[in-house]
């Protein structure tokens, strides 16, 4: 995106990122269990995109709906989200979360569990308080899909020893730990502005698609990108032989090599001379083009055109 676009963009969401950072800072705190809750406000104090409360609200907004009222689911994702990026950070031994500590390194591992605890304590109370939609089928959508991203943490674990890799294995592991929780954000959204199973399922399509173009995309950028941006130290998850989409190719076009014995330049010139590094491109591109598909169908409104900018800022993204 230009210059023009991206403050314009900004601009636009302002208003949304307004409810939803008021709407966090509306939790509690006793000063007196300072362990607990000074890692919270942290963690939360800690600058983000906020995109899947945005994507709550835009998808209740776009439906009808005012996104005042669907300032508690929002509040919901994010603070489930919230929590299984303290919890991975752990499992992943991270030091740094966009550019700052992490929890389990500025306080210590025992403090991050209990940080995550309580994040997943708060969203539920957060989403409990919506007075719009069925709440009932809310509740039960979101416990699902709590456990499901729990899965896709567990898939992801199971193959940093698990050998070869294949590409189905993947996708259906960076469905469960990323995409649904786009997908989820999406649904609530419609969810409360109460719409019709259709309009439900459109959103779920959107949102699903987002997430996986958003996740292949993001495991390029941990090797392709610049840790200023990123806000991490780029070649992480090569570091920790993580399986990527990137060296699942790799490994099909070079299965005698150690590909985590490379450093992170030969590992870049070899995703551009053996075409992964476009096959990879091409698939991310796939599934944002089909997210745009999706916002194609909605009624004209100002919300959508929110959407389908937001859409194109997190496909040209460098962070």
């Amino acid at each position: 995106m230009s210059l023009t676009e991206t403050t314009e963009l900004t601009a636009r969401l302002a208003p949304y990122q307004e409810l939803i950072e008021s709407e966090l800072s509306l939790i509690g705190y006793k000063s007196h269990i300072s362990l607990f809750y000074d890692p919270i406000r942290y963690f939360l104090s800690i600058p983000g995109k906020r995109i899947r409360p945005l994507l709550v609200l835009l998808a209740a907004e776009a439906l009808g709906q005012q996104a005042a009222h669907a300032r508690f689911a929002a509040a919901a994702v994010e603070l489930l989200h919230n929590f299984t990026l303290v919890h991975d950070d752990i499992m992943d031994n991270d030091d740094t979360r966009r550019g700052q500590l992490t929890v389990h390194k500025k306080w210590d591992m025992s403090t991050a569990i209990l940080t995550g605890d309580g994040l997943m304590g708060f969203a539920f109370q957060k989403l409990l308080k919506s007075s719009s939609g069925d709440l009932n089928a809310m509740a039960r959508r979101f416990t699902e899909t709590m456990i499901v991203i729990c899965e896709g943490q567990g898939q992801d674990k199971m193959f940093e020893d698990a050998g070869q890799i294949q590409e189905a294995d993947y996708l259906e592991m960076i469905a469960h730990k990323t995409a649904v929780l786009l997908e989820l954000s999406c649904e609530l959204g419609a969810m409360n502005a109460q719409a019709d199973e259709s309009q439900i399922q459109l959103f779920k399509d959107y949102g699903y698609a987002l997430g996986m173009g958003f996740q292949i995309q993001d495991d390029l950028l941990d090797i392709m990108g610049e840790s200023s941006a990123i806000g991490k130290a780029v070649g992480s998850d090569l570091q920790m032989h993580k399986q990527t989409i990137l060296t699942i190719k790799l490994q099909q076009r070079y299965p005698q090599k150690n590909l985590f014995n490379l450093s992170i330049d030969a590992f870049r010139e070899l995703l551009n001379e053996s075409g992964v590094l476009q096959e990879v491109e091409q698939m991310y591109t796939a599934h944002f083009n089909n997210a745009y598909h999706k916002l194609d169908l909605l009624p004209a409104s100002s919300a959508k055109d929110i959407l389908i900018q937001l859409t194109k800022f997190i496909q040209q993204r460098k962070w």
